[in-house]
């Protein structure tokens, strides 16, 4: 049986046939539809060839005091390309684990002209994660920067492969033109994420997938010649190529964070009025950290629209934006898993949206239906699945992974139901997928890790949420292993994000009759918590080091030898524990002086010695 949802617009064009019955039998399904679009347009690399083409001098890429031409972007383009028809074969996959964005851009670009599939990572992945990667991948040639050589160079590649070094490749000659008449072949790309199994699952998509996205954006928030978009995202998740290619592909600018890490409160604050950002790209976390940054009606005169993505956007975050900038800033909330290729449903945020209890995804993008599955006698509003149906086809994962879908539809996990007005609010997860900071984490791949630890004898992981903060918490059996060894067992197996902030001991895991976790009976976790205290901190410095610790962490108190990764400290927490030393103790401290020694004892030291040099 199939309804439409009310305020639906109704199908405007031809539609591809909805899923076969076997899909979902017996189910109902509610329908928002926003018709189908000709897909005939531009690619990516030949919108990005016209920007090219019509002025090569305009700044492509801004990173701090350094700026890349539309034409010194093309020069690495070219030579990116000449190195991926030249190493492993046009089938193969290309890796892609550089720290440098810029060099990222390039050869993604390179890969479209070349017709190469490409995979970018985090070069910070663990070895064991790499491995995998590197199994499921089996790439024919690979791009790494010094750094991330050094990991790589240990390990087994496929025969023939080869590595593309980006600090010795030269520019070579382009031609907008010959990329405007280029017609490589779609290979797509590759990205990873958590998986069940423990490996990492490799989504794939289609170029023509970003260019569905690309073009939408483009038109639905004005971006043109010279427009300043953000990109604080890493390269090793999807919404990296929006960030990136959405500017490029309109004539503008990606503006890109110089620094190692990403800045939060006063430094984002100052990051986006110095760079004149407009478009803000990020996940709700990292937007909340400017409530912090003593923001004033004035603040930000170049930004008009922060659009959040990668986890829930809470009313009170729509309430204090509203509150400061009324409607004159958007906050659009944004909705899509990586399956389908980024944002597939949007909302720009209303005041009605300051006072109701769900912030919702909103409506489809133009050619996207958004479905609710359910059950047959459920009432109108019932709860239910989410599904997506796209205007291209989905490529599904590497491997044997199961595919949950058609060749154009995905069941998404996501449960949901359709308001009154048909916009679409979410209510979490059917499965054991959940986001912690816009990372999405399989909570078996994290409980497979630690349960690999000898002395764990049980272990489940589980995303709380306390007052719009979300920390990843694992409750687990295992009396004669520390937190700390938890922690350091866990970092080495797990990406980063991955990691539990926060471990709850306990007895035993509850369970039903047959065997399966009963969540409801796990023991609230308040995400203020306690470490093992030793011993406590000494003289001021150290006193307010702590402090400050206490309060990024969640902690109601710390040891000055504690380590701040170990207790749960991630590379959000970091960047924003870099950026309170630098307001409160007006001292610029280079984030490799707080990682040679990430104790409260170390920082107070780095910090004490910084301000004595700079007669602070």
């Amino acid at each position: 049986m199939h309804r439409t949802a009310p305020g639906d617009p109704g199908d405007r064009g031809p539609r591809a046939d909805p899923a076969p019955a076997q899909h979902r039998p017996d189910d109902r399904h509610r329908t928002a539809n926003q018709g189908w679009i000709d897909m005939t347009t531009p690619t990516v690399l030949r919108r990005w060839a016209d920007s090219l083409a019509r002025d090569s001098s305009r700044c492509a890429v801004k990173s701090g005091s350094r700026e890349v031409s539309y034409r010194d972007l093309a020069g690495r383009v070219a030579a990116y390309q000449a190195a991926f028809e030249r190493i492993g074969r046009p089938a193969d996959p290309v890796l892609l684990s550089c720290a440098d964005p810029v060099e990222v851009i390039a050869a993604v670009l390179g890969c479209m002209a070349a017709g190469r599939t490409f995979a970018p990572v985090d070069p910070r992945l663990p070895a064991a994660v790499l491995d995998g990667v590197l199994a499921s991948l089996r790439p024919g040639a690979v791009v790494a920067d010094t750094a991330s050589r050094e990991v790589l160079e240990g390990r087994e590649l496929p025969d023939g492969a080869g590595f593309v070094r980006p600090e010795t490749l030269e520019p070579r000659e382009w031609s907008a033109e010959a990329w405007q008449r280029a017609a490589p072949e779609d290979r797509g790309y590759v990205y990873f994420t958590s998986g069940t199994t423990g490996r990492p699952k490799g989504i794939r998509g289609s170029l023509r997938a970003v260019h569905h996205f690309v073009d939408w954006e483009i038109a639905e928030f004005g971006i043109g010649e010279g427009t300043r978009v953000s990109q604080l995202t890493s390269p090793g998740f999807d919404a990296f190529l929006r960030d990136a290619l959405t500017p490029l592909c309109a004539g503008g600018t990606v503006c890109v964070n110089p620094a190692a890490e990403t800045p939060v409160g006063e430094g984002l604050a100052r990051w986006l009025t110095e760079n004149e950002v407009e478009v803000l790209h990020c996940v709700p976390t990292l937007f909340r950290t400017l409530r912090s940054a003593a923001l004033t009606p004035g603040s930000f005169p170049a930004l008009r629209a922060v659009l959040l993505a990668g986890e829930q956007l809470h009313p009170s975050d729509v309430s204090w934006w509203r509150g400061l900038f009324g409607g004159g800033k958007d906050l659009v909330n944004l909705y899509g898993p990586s399956e389908t290729t980024m944002t597939k449903l949007f909302h720009r945020t209303t005041e009605e949206d300051a006072h109701a209890r769900l912030v919702p995804v909103g409506r489809p993008l133009p050619g996207v239906a958004a479905r609710v599955l359910t059950g047959p006698g459920d009432p109108q509003d019932a709860l239910g699945e989410v599904e997506i149906e796209v205007p291209f086809q989905l490529l599904g994962y590497l491997g044997e992974d199961e595919w949950r879908g058609t060749a154009t539809t995905y069941r998404t996990g996501d449960l949901g139901r359709f308001r009154p007005d048909g916009a679409l609010e979410l209510y979490g997860r059917r499965d054991q997928q959940v986001k912690v900071h816009g990372v999405r984490i399989d909570l078996g791949e994290v409980e497979n890790a630690l349960r690999s630890r000898p002395g764990v004898h049980d272990v489940c992981a589980a995303a709380v949420t306390e007052d719009a903060s979300t920390a990843l918490v694992a409750y687990v059996v295992a009396p004669d292993v520390s937190d700390a060894e938890l922690r350091a067992h866990a970092t080495q197996r797990l990406a980063p994000g991955l990691v539990p902030s926060v471990f709850v001991r306990m007895t035993a895991i509850p369970r039903t009759l047959n065997g399966k976790v009963e969540r409801r009976s796990l023991p609230p976790v308040p995400l203020q918590r306690t470490s093992e205290a030793t011993e406590p901190p000494q003289g001021p410095a150290e006193t307010r080091i702590a402090a400050i610790w206490s309060e990024i962490l969640g902690l109601a108190g710390v040891n000055r030898d504690d380590d701040f990764t170990l207790l749960g400290g991630d590379s959000l927490a970091i960047a924003r524990l870099m950026d309170r030393v630098r307001y409160e103790y007006q001292v610029d401290l280079p984030l490799r002086a707080f990682l040679l020694d990430p104790t409260v004892a170390g920082l107070a030291s780095a910090v004490t010695d910084r301000m004595a040099r700079s007669g602070s």
